[in-house]
């Protein structure tokens, strides 16, 4: 096996690696919750007060 080829598995492997790692401990953001909070931000505020 020629060292340019080994390079890159070795690369690939540790890409890999660290990538499925990440991807594991990454929180990712709850897109839907944040939407839904800024609606009821925005609808709070263009609501006048009651009182």
């Amino acid at each position: 096996m020629t060292l340019p080829v080994l390079f890159f598995q070795l690369g690939f492997t540790l890409g890999n690696v660290v990538g499925m790692y990440l991807a594991q401990n990454y929180d990712i953001p709850n897109l839907a919750k944040k939407l839904e909070e800024i609606k009821k931000d925005l609808d709070a505020k263009k609501k006048p007060p009651s009182s």
